[in-house]
């Protein structure tokens, strides 16, 4: 006996009719032209990165690895133009030590994943505020900014490069296009525009790390985990919120982008990385770290 669904099989057989084909999860994934002929496909997105001789340009044309490979180029080369800028000393105060710390395990390294590349030990000690304070007794700008900007000093400047590194950290949690542009533009503001961080091989690591996750934070609805994150990047889940605090105190947690924004900043960051910081190519010792001062507005209740 046959059932409704067969019968109606049977009327619309009957009728000339045939049923849609089953769906094809694959077809998702296929775009069409838009009525201007352009088919704007993620799998139509070139992998090659581009070398902008205009700020205005199409960021929908390019892939993922296409934005990390332009933001690793603009770094590498940004950081052979500053060459090397020393940290400031430390800006601390004495902490109370706690009776048996001598005695227990120092934590040397971050959880890593399948051999991270840790990227070594901070130039700041973990006690060093990565804070501003606000009101009228807080001390010298200078040391203000000194503290914040010194969380991106590495001892020393890893063995790799800023390129193997980015791309083991695009390998194991890739990110969009967008991510990696607002990365690229968030480093721009931060070591060309408003000279707050020098971009040196022991500053670019920790530099790009902390853009990339704070530009995934403030775009993207789904985040890899704080654990996945810091291993793959070889730091500690502290240190790693540590960098980011540091990156928004210093953007001022201004974090919004744009389509034209991103493209003028990487034009920018790129064209800087090319012919160095106008007339200050290799710094000359001229680079000063300065930090726009923030004050506590009382309000009236």
């Amino acid at each position: 006996m046959d059932d409704g669904a067969s019968r109606k099989n049977h009327e619309d057989a009957a009728a000339g009719h045939t049923p849609p084909p089953p769906p094809e999860p694959s077809a998702a994934e296929k775009t069409q032209p838009t009525s201007e002929g352009i088919d704007t496909s993620p799998s139509r997105r070139s992998d090659q990165p581009l070398r902008l001789d205009s700020e205005t340009w199409d960021i929908e044309s390019i892939s993922p690895m296409a934005a990390l490979r332009m933001l690793i180029g603009a770094l590498q080369d940004l950081a052979d133009t500053m060459g090397d800028v020393p940290p400031t000393p430390p800006v601390s105060r004495p902490t109370t030590p706690r009776m048996g710390a001598e005695n227990q395990p120092r934590r040397t390294s971050s959880p890593t994943l399948n051999g991270s590349m840790s990227i070594g030990s901070p130039e700041a000690h973990a006690h060093e505020p990565t804070y501003i304070e606000h009101d009228t007794a807080t001390e010298d700008d200078f040391l203000q900014r000194t503290a914040i900007a010194r969380r991106f000093f590495s001892k020393t400047a890893p063995s790799f490069d800023v390129r193997d590194y980015l791309l083991r950290v695009h390998r194991f949690c890739p990110h969009s296009s967008g991510v990696y542009l607002a990365a690229a533009a968030y480093c721009h503001r931060l070591c060309v525009a408003d000279l707050l961080v020098p971009a040196t091989d022991r500053t670019v690591h920790r530099l790009s790390l902390a853009a990339i996750r704070v530009a995934a934070k403030a775009l993207e609805d789904n985040k890899w985990t704080q654990d996945r994150m810091a291993g793959v990047g070889g730091v500690s889940k502290r240190q790693l919120m540590n960098l980011e605090v540091s990156l928004c105190f210093l953007l001022d947690f201004d974090l919004g982008v744009d389509g034209k924004s991103l493209a003028r900043r990487m034009f920018l960051l790129q064209q800087a990385g090319r012919h160095g910081l106008g007339a200050q190519s290799k710094l000359d010792g001229g680079f000063r770290l300065k930090l726009p001062l923030r004050r506590r507005v009382n309000t009236v209740a």
